[in-house]
């Protein structure tokens, strides 16, 4: 183990953490283990890490930087172990419902020295071992480094049921673990290059298809990601990863009459929405004009104004929007606005410029780990960035109900399930409704889904992956034609996960959400949410990933309700009906979190060239003769989507491959 390395790999995440710094070293053939300080520890009178003496021959490290959100004294340090120093625990996130678990444990005869939720996972996890994550209602990545067994000290890690917060690992040569709340974290840990898992940049490149959340991969071969709702044992030098959380197939079971079942929306939306103020930091909220934000917004002001929402954030509520000084349908200030009228709220705004996007470009690539697909993550970078300004430590976001409720048209799926079912005059009256309601035309999803509800599943993953296939050959003449064989075998390849998404046919509303929520959308929004808002401090909070509404909407009682005369979301609208105005429950026009992207990606083109996409390994996926065409075509007054989205693609590659040392 190499000191130096573990605090450079901790510092590399400062940023997740500027109000402390703090280490322990453990031995684990002794079973001991210490606190050490770093040059920015806060608490008490620790040896400095560079002391050998803290634990000679120490073989395992624990590093933690902290951000203050509950007790922002000393006694939330982290490590933070337990009374007789055989238990630590390192542990980012947050668990809102700590203080019903406090009570339960001090009933039990457990007494704390803080008031942190910190402490309580470790004492829960001390009274009721792995099974204490059921009881947490949060986001974490967590690990507890368990000592009490001298035969088999223990390493245990954990992520939330959605995989709010994220954790990565590396299996070290010899039997060790590297882990970390971000990759560049474990970069440290390990000598030489890291290298790239071939299939799933080339797919990215291609196709702007990313790897898997439910299976872990990354665009490296040497790192993992923990997936969502899953859990690991570390011991012996063996890693073994079990899920402690499935979504049922019934969700929570719950069955009961329409009525009954918007009340219960509603109720459970507000309360997680109240455990998510929870926090003794300025607590504010990201506003985008749409549904989501605005019944959020308006949840959180009816609490503060009924007393109770966080004192120390006082009456008003701060909230924090993007918009642009050009219209567009990207462009919702008018519905912000609309939304503020009459709140007793302070608006704060962010306005991305172009300029803005090449000057914080690469700075975005090393914050988000990974390459990324588009500018609406700037966009998101700027309202992280007004909130820090404004001194916000802890924002409210509206990430997950439209993977949760049906928010992207998902028509296809929902016409192929009620063709398949012989409702033939409902699909066609449904679509009907949604020209009426939305002024959006879904024939054509009417006719796919007829056409893919006659045929076999087998006769549908064919045609999917030929799909695909063509998906893959329009990037040919950009990205290298041997990388484009590669994954286009791959998806014939039962074990390949690049397949994995064509051999599950999602002929059902519910398998589609379920897919966007565990596999697809979602884990990626969520990935930038944290990346962007730990790049300025904040904590990011997304209170329609409580697992009790995530449970909740595929339950029998509401799976039926989400798609209904016309509207998206129709239960969710229906159920939130009142707290926002009317005018913006019920938009027509709400598109997704847009950007003037070609003027934006035109721009950075410009400002950039072709930096970074000649060297290795770049240059042994793209062609330089065809991006140059792309960026050619994208940086025209009428451009096509594909090489504005690909030229985009191809610059947050290169710009990742020169800041990270890949192979």
């Amino acid at each position: 183990m190499d000191r130096e390395r573990g605090v450079r790999a901790t510092n590399l995440m400062r940023h997740r953490g500027p109000d402390d710094e703090g280490y322990l070293f453990s031995s684990l053939a002794l079973g001991t283990a210490a606190l050490a300080a770093g040059d920015e520890t806060k608490s008490g009178h620790l040896p400095h890490w560079r002391d050998e003496r803290v634990v000679p021959g120490a073989d395992v490290m624990l590093g933690f930087r902290r951000l203050a959100i509950h007790d922002l004294s000393a006694a939330g340090h982290q490590p933070m172990g337990t009374p007789d120093s055989r238990v630590w625990i390192v542990f980012n996130g947050e668990v809102y419902n700590f203080p019903e678990l406090r009570q339960e444990l001090e009933a039990e005869g457990v007494s704390f020295c803080s008031r942190t939720d910190t402490e309580i996972i470790l004492h829960a996890y001390v009274r009721w071992g792995a099974d204490c994550l059921r009881r947490f209602n949060g986001m974490w990545g967590l690990a507890i480094l368990d000592l009490r067994r001298a035969d088999a000290p223990l390493l245990f890690l954990a992520r939330d049921r959605c995989g709010v917060k994220p954790l990565y690992y590396s299996l070290e040569p010899g039997g060790g673990i590297a882990f970390a709340s971000e990759q560049k974290a474990v970069l440290p840990t390990r000598d030489g290059r890291w290298s790239l898992a071939e299939k799933a940049v080339t797919s990215y490149l291609a196709t702007g298809r990313f790897p898997g959340a439910l299976a872990g991969d990354t665009f490296l071969t040497d790192v993992r990601m923990l997936p969502p709702g899953c859990c690991a044992e570390w011991a012996g030098g063996r890693l073994e990863v079990r899920r402690w959380w499935e979504l049922g197939s019934d969700g929570d079971g719950t069955q009961c009459g329409e009525e009954e079942a918007l009340g219960k929306l509603r109720g459970l939306f507000e309360d997680a929405v109240a455990l998510r103020l929870r926090a003794d930091v300025p607590v504010g909220s990201c506003l985008s004009g749409g549904l989501d934000s605005s019944s959020i917004v308006a949840m959180v002001s009816r609490l503060l104004q009924a007393g109770k929402g966080p004192t120390h954030t006082g009456a008003v509520q701060h909230t924090f929007s993007s918009v642009y000084r050009t219209d567009g349908p990207y462009n919702e200030k008018r519905f912000v606005d609309r939304m503020l009228q009459g709140q007793p709220t302070a608006g704060h705004f962010a306005w991305p410029e172009k300029e803005g996007l090449a000057e914080a470009f690469e700075r975005m690539v090393w914050h988000q780990d990974e390459p990324f697909i588009g500018t609406t993550v700037f966009a998101q970078w700027c309202v992280m960035q007004a909130a820090r300004e404004n001194g916000v430590t802890v924002l409210l976001d509206g990430q997950a109900a439209d993977e949760l409720f049906g928010g992207y048209r998902p028509y296809r799926c929902w016409f192929r399930e009620m063709m398949r079912g012989g409702r033939i005059a409902g699909a066609v009256r449904e679509a009907r409704a949604v020209v009426r309601e939305t002024g959006y035309s879904p024939w054509r999803h009417l006719l796919r889904g007829t056409i893919m509800a006659a045929l076999p599943n087998a006769l549908v993953q064919a045609m999917t992956r030929r799909s695909e296939r063509r998906k893959l050959r329009s990037a040919a003449g950009v990205v290298r034609a041997d990388r484009i064989g590669q994954v286009s075998e791959a998806l014939n390849d039962e074990c390949s996960p690049l397949s994995k998404p064509w051999r599950h046919i999602c002929d059902s509303l519910d398998r589609h959400l379920r897919r966007e929520v565990l596999d697809a959308s979602l884990p990626r929004l969520l990935q930038y949410e944290d990346r962007n808002s730990m790049a300025f401090s904040i904590e990011a909070r997304v209170p329609f990933t409580d697992y009790r509404l995530v449970e909740f909407a595929f339950s029998p009682a509401i799976r039926d309700l989400k798609l209904r005369g016309g509207w998206a979301k129709w239960c969710l609208r229906k159920a939130l009906s009142g707290l926002a105005p009317d005018d913006i429950v019920w938009r027509r026009d709400k598109m997704g979190f847009g950007t003037p992207e070609a003027a934006m990606v035109r721009h950075l083109i410009a400002s950039r060239g072709e930096r970074d996409l000649e060297a290795s390994p770049v240059s042994d996926y793209l062609l330089a003769d065809g991006v140059r065409r792309d960026f050619q075509e994208a940086a025209s007054n009428a451009p096509a989507r594909d090489s504005v989205t690909r030229a985009f693609r191809c610059m947050a590659f290169g710009s990742w491959a020169a800041q990270f040392p890949l192979r």
